[in-house]
């Protein structure tokens, strides 16, 4: 059984290697007036998420538009998980060997 994911409104055929980003921006370490502050958090509403999908080449046109005109989405993950007001960012994209009219792509989703 294949994995899916939602992505606005394409739902993609296959969906592989989905993986978290931490956003670890917030990890410093400072000298305050003679104090060494370290901040070792995370922010994890600043968290990206990449994976690979399938898709048909209609999908694949609309999540090109996604990401040309920086459309927020919501994208439902592939436990079920809705998270809403995602930025697609295509990474690389190509054909589908021995398949007209499918594309693979490599996504990542980024929080506001």
């Amino acid at each position: 059984m294949a994995i899916h994911i939602k992505i606005g409104d394409v739902e993609t055929l296959r969906t592989e290697d989905w993986s978290v980003i931490p956003d670890d921006r917030q990890t410093r370490i400072e000298t305050i007036n003679g104090v060494v502050v370290q901040d070792f958090g995370r922010v994890m509403e600043g968290d990206s998420y990449s994976c690979k999908v399938t898709l048909s080449a209609d999908d694949a046109d609309k999540v090109n538009t996604y990401w040309h005109s920086r459309t927020l989405v919501t994208v439902r993950d592939v436990m079920g998980v809705i998270r809403e007001d995602m930025r697609v960012v295509v990474k690389k994209f190509g054909y589908v060997d021995r398949f007209d009219g499918y594309y693979w792509a490599e996504l990542e989703f980024w929080g506001i």
